[in-house]
């Protein structure tokens, strides 16, 4: 019983644990992928979904009128964590 009320895994070894730790952490659309775990050597075109996802993110954030980094010639656009899990499928 006592195994039940003390799991292995904490909220911040998990994807959703470190999310929810630090839900207003800024995040890359690779940094998303790469803590995901998702498997960007299996896309066509990496950089391409990269795009498209950033274009997502940024409508929303824009429409929504979400604080988030634009992008600099020095550093790529960067949301909110939480903002991933509602513009972002899993598996897509």
């Amino acid at each position: 019983m006592q195994e039940a009320l003390n799991p292995t895994t904490t909220p911040s070894n998990t994807a959703l644990g470190r999310i929810a730790s630090a839900p207003l952490r800024l995040v890359t659309v690779r940094e998303w992928w790469d803590e995901m775990d998702e498997p960007t050597e299996m896309l066509a075109d990496p950089e391409a979904v990269f795009a498209a996802d950033e274009a997502k993110l940024l409508s929303l954030c824009t429409v929504n009128a979400i604080t988030f980094r634009a992008a600099t010639d020095e550093q790529p656009a960067a949301f909110p964590a939480w903002v991933f899990l509602a513009a972002i499928p899993a598996n897509p």
